[in-house]
């Protein structure tokens, strides 16, 4: 995973997490999903409240929660990284995410568990090659050593 990322989350309109992988790092703690996603979920709340559209970014420590929120679904996109990873990239980044799971999942959120099961699998399997480019350029061009 691109290592300036801590974790990604994806989540529902009520607060149900549909997507979590964390970038382990030796010696850091490990993110509480369900406690990020509901703290994000406090600051758009209170951000809605004083007339502003979402929070994009929020600071903490030596670190960064950039979210997104889609509009028409309600789902929250959430990227923890390191304090000094560049916004842009994380948001691009992010925003390839959200593209990628509504590409996916549009017109199958209804749809059985053996689908979304199939489709989740797609998803995840798409994020990683976003999120590992050598691996991909590995798998695309094997007698080359990096």
């Amino acid at each position: 995973m691109i290592k300036e990322i801590k974790s990604i989350q994806i989540v529902d309109a009520k607060g149900k997490i549909l997507f979590s992988r964390e970038n382990h790092i030796q010696g850091s703690g490990e993110v509480n999903n369900a406690l990020l996603s509901d703290f994000v979920n406090a600051l758009q709340s209170f951000a809605k409240e004083f007339g502003e559209e979402e929070t994009k970014i929020i600071e903490l420590g030596d670190g960064k929660i950039i979210s997104n929120k889609d509009k028409l679904t309600g789902i929250l996109f959430i990227l923890k990284c390191n304090v000094n990873a560049k916004n842009k990239k994380m948001f691009k980044i992010l925003n390839q995410i959200k593209n990628i799971f509504i590409e996916k999942f549009t017109g199958h959120f209804t749809s059985s568990e053996e689908v979304k099961r199939v489709i989740r699998s797609s998803f995840e399997n798409a994020v990683s090659e976003l999120l590992n480019p050598k691996e991909l350029i590995k798998s695309l061009f094997p007698k080359f050593k990096s």
